[in-house]
C-alpha cells in the first residue's frame, strides 16, 4: 500500500533519462506464471488486517477467505489445497513486519510473504527515512562467514531506519519459525515477497536467510529504495547478482530460483523513493501501466538501471492528489495490489 511519505520525496528526483544495457532475456510462461501467482501470495497477506488469515489450515479449507478466488478455486490456484499457512504475524503497537508463512507442498515451495503499508506504525515507519547504520539479526553467523572469508563485511553500510524497525521487533519470530519449517522441507525452495513497504521486509528477510545459509529467491513488487550504495553493493555481492545475471545470458532465459529480483511498473514512483538511496537486484520492467498486463508487457532489465519519473508527473500536476502520486500505477501489479479483495 502506498505511503504518503513518499509524496513528499518523489518531488525532488531529477528527471534523467532511463538508461539500461540489459540483455534480451524473454519472459517466458513460467517465469510469468511465477510473477502472477507471487504478487497474489503477497496480496493476501493484506488480510491480516481484518484478521482473516489463519494458520494450521489450507489456503482452501478456512486459512484464507473463502471470497478469494486465488484460495479457493483451483482452476485459478491449482495447488490452493496443498498450500498451508504456517504462520500469521500480526505487528502490535510498536512493531513492524505483518506477514505470514505459507507452504505450498503442490510447487514444494515456503512462502514468505509481508504486507504492505496500513497501521500508523507502518506510516510511521516509512517516513523515519533517514540513514542508520545497518547490523543483521543474525549477528553471529554474520561475523562468522567474514571470518571465514566467505563474505566480505558490510563497511559503511546504512539503510533506510524505518524499515529496519521489522528486525528489531518481529524477526526473531520470523526465523525462528522460517527455520523450523526449512529444517522439515530441506528441499523445498524459499520465496520472500512483498508489495511496498512489504517488498522493503522481504528485502531485509531475504539478506536475514542468506546470512543463516539458506538460498532464497527475494521477489518484491514495487519496492522503494532502502539502501546507501555501500549496502546496495554488498546486497548484490551476497545474492550474486552479477553471476545470476551472466549465468541468464549464457542459458539465454532468466535464472530464477534464487538471487534478489525486484518487479517495478512504468509510472510508479514509489521504487524511485526516497531520494538518494539505491535499489538492489535484478530489475524486471512492466511497461504496460493497465490492467492485465501479459507476458509480452513485461521485460527483463536487470542490472545497472538509472530509474526517472516519466513525463506523467509533469501531467499529474495540474491533477488530483492521487495522480501526482500514481496512486493507481503503484497498485496496478499484474492484479489491483488493494486490501483483502478478491484475487
Amino acid at each position: 500500500m502506498i505511503s504518503t511519505n513518499f509524496f513528499i520525496f518523489y518531488l525532488l528526483i531529477a528527471f534523467t533519462p532511463f538508461v539500461h544495457c540489459s540483455p534480451k532475456l524473454a519472459i517466458t510462461p513460467y517465469i510469468y506464471e511465477r510473477l502472477v501467482y507471487f504478487i497474489k501470495a503477497s496480496a493476501i497477506s493484506s488480510c491480516i488486517s481484518d484478521n482473516l488469515l489463519f494458520p494450521n489450515k489450507a489456503l482452501n479449507d478456512g486459512g484464507c477467505p473463502p471470497h478469494i478466488k486465488f484460495c479457493t478455486d483451483e482452476k485459478i490456484n491449482p495447488t490452493a489445497g496443498r498450500t498451508m499457512i504456517e504462520l500469521v504475524l500480526s505487528a502490535e503497537k510498536g512493531e513492524l513486519g505483518s506477514g505470514y508463512v505459507a507452504v505450498d507442498h503442490g510447487k514444494n515451495v515456503v512462502i514468505l510473504a509481508f504486507r504492505g503499508s496500513t497501521t500508523k506504525q507502518d506510516w510511521f515507519s516509512d517516513f523515519e527515512i533517514y540513514p542508520v547504520e545497518y547490523t543483521p539479526l543474525c549477528v553471529n553467523e554474520y561475523r562468522k562467514l567474514i571470518e571465514e572469508g566467505k563474505l566480505r563485511e558490510c563497511k559503511g553500510c546504512k539503510m533506510h531506519r524505518g524499515f529496519l524497525r521489522f528486525t528489531e521487533t518481529l524477526g526473531m519470530d520470523v526465523f525462528r519459525k522460517m527455520e523450523s519449517i526449512l529444517e522439515s522441507y530441506p528441499d523445498y525452495r524459499i520465496v520472500v515477497t512483498g508489495h511496498s513497504l512489504g517488498a522493503a521486509l522481504a528485502s531485509l528477510a531475504g539478506i536475514e536467510l542468506r546470512l543463516r545459509g539458506f538460498d532464497p529467491l527475494v521477489l518484491t513488487y514495487a519496492t522503494p529504495k532502502i539502501f546507501n550504495s555501500e549496502m546496495r553493493q554488498w546486497v548484490d555481492e551476497l545474492f550474486e547478482t552479477e553471476a545470476i545475471e551472466k549465468d541468464s545470458i549464457s542459458k539465454k532465459e532468466i535464472q530464477f530460483r534464487k538471487g534478489y529480483f525486484r518487479v517495478v511498473h512504468n509510472g510508479d514512483y514509489i521504487p524511485m523513493v526516497p531520494p538518494f538511496y539505491h535499489p538492489a537486484g535484478l530489475e524486471i520492467y512492466i511497461n504496460k501501466i493497465g490492467i492485465p498486463q501479459n507476458a509480452e508487457d513485461v521485460e527483463y532489465r536487470g542490472r545497472n538501471n538509472k530509474m526517472a519519473l516519466n513525463d506523467g508527473f509533469r501531467d499529474g500536476m495540474s491533477g488530483l492528489v492521487e495522480d501526482w502520486l500514481h496512486v493507481y500505477e503503484h497498485r496496478a501489479y499484474f492484479i489491483d495490489v488493494f486490501g483483502c479483495s478478491g484475487l
